[in-house]
């Protein structure tokens, strides 16, 4: 069994190939390793699971960016022999598939925990967090949270790690025993489109439910900066409202809620 996966985040495309194997190697495993390396190097790429049974059975599924890339790989010149190959020789039957994936679960990767905000590696994340949102905020239109006020008794914060590695972070915030809010989510740059905000946002749903919340709002920017964030929240069910709590009507702002 191989595995090649980078956890892309959905939705992007899943190649399915199964097949079985004829008695005949004639340089099988020298190709496949081959064609592996050569398919990780092209754009789109997001990654690989393959697996064959004793019986000569197999599955292998790539995972691509988008249709195109899909389209290139099987054009690509070096690909072309291995094709030839497998139908002469390599298989005895096959069959390829090609789905879009719209939601991807499992195990989770990221551990995620209630956080005091004393480390040097939460500063160093929410230092370049609100540095990054000033950098393309209007002044009078930025409502990011910093430490201190993190650190107020109605905000919880979790931190996101990675083994070792601080790869996330997030809050939820109470704005009446209903009403929660979600705040400081942030991805490490090292992380992104690896599940860390999905996961982030899932788990302060979750703790929202449990404090008995009936609805669960945020606010973000408007500019195309904040596209992969209203996405992400469209994704989770968050549909776009008016103000909420304290927050006045902004050209900068977007706002967001569900009900739980």
């Amino acid at each position: 069994m191989s595995t090649l996966v980078q956890t892309p985040e959905p939705p992007y495309y899943a190649v399915i190939f199964s097949s079985q194997r004829t008695e005949a190697d004639r340089g099988y495993g020298q190709m496949a390793e081959r064609m592996m390396q050569i398919a990780s190097q092209q754009p789109g790429f997001l990654g690989a699971e393959s697996v064959r049974g004793a019986n000569g059975f197999g599955i292998t599924v790539s995972y691509w960016a988008n249709e195109e890339a899909i389209a290139a790989w099987k054009a690509h010149l070096d690909h072309k022999p291995a094709q030839e190959a497998g139908k002469r020789i390599w298989y005895a039957d096959y069959q390829l598939r090609v789905a879009k994936v719209e939601r991807a679960y499992g195990k989770l990767r990221y551990k995620i925990k209630e956080d005091d905000l004393r480390g040097s590696e939460i500063a160093a994340l929410l230092g370049e967090h609100l540095r990054s949102l000033a950098a393309v905020t209007p002044e009078g239109s930025m409502h990011a949270l910093d430490i201190d006020k993190l650190r107020a008794p109605h905000v919880t914060f979790w931190s996101v790690w990675d083994g070792a590695q601080l790869v996330g972070c997030g809050a939820l915030k109470e704005l009446d025993p209903w009403h929660g809010e979600v705040k400081s989510m942030r991805t490490a740059a090292t992380h992104l489109r690896k599940g860390v905000g999905s996961q982030m946002l899932d788990h302060l749903i979750f703790e929202a439910r449990l404090r008995g919340y009936r609805r669960l709002s945020l606010e973000t920017g408007a500019g195309p900066y904040f596209t992969p964030a209203h996405n992400l929240y469209q994704k989770f069910g968050f549909l776009p409202c008016g103000p909420f709590g304290s927050y006045k009507e902004d050209p900068n702002s977007r706002f967001f809620t569900r009900e739980l």
